[in-house]
């Protein structure tokens, strides 16, 4: 399966810029950024790394860490708010594609 454009932009972009400052083990609403981030970074990338497949193990993880990642979105500062929104337009992206 071919890798949309869009979703290795981003996953570019992503992992080329670190991790927000002093956000490391930061728990908000009882979720810890870090993992919450290790988690979708680390589905989406088996699915890229395996040509945009995907087991159904992972597109539940991935859709529970998206809920997750959407519930803490508006307590983030600016800062902040830009990497996990880019880290959470990926798992859409991804999760639209293995749907399909």
């Amino acid at each position: 399966m071919m890798i949309r454009s869009e979703i290795l932009e981003l996953w570019q972009q992503y992992s080329s810029t670190p991790f927000p400052k002093g956000y490391g083990g930061k728990v908000i609403n009882g979720l810890d950024l870090s993992l919450l981030d290790a988690e979708i970074a680390g589905c989406i990338h088996m699915y890229v790394h395996n040509s945009g497949e995907l087991d159904s193990r992972h597109v539940e993880i991935l859709s529970k860490c998206l809920v997750d990642l959407n519930t803490v979105l508006l307590l983030l500062n600016p800062e902040e708010l830009t990497y996990f929104n880019r880290l959470g337009q990926l798992a859409d992206l991804v999760l639209e594609e293995v749907k399909r």
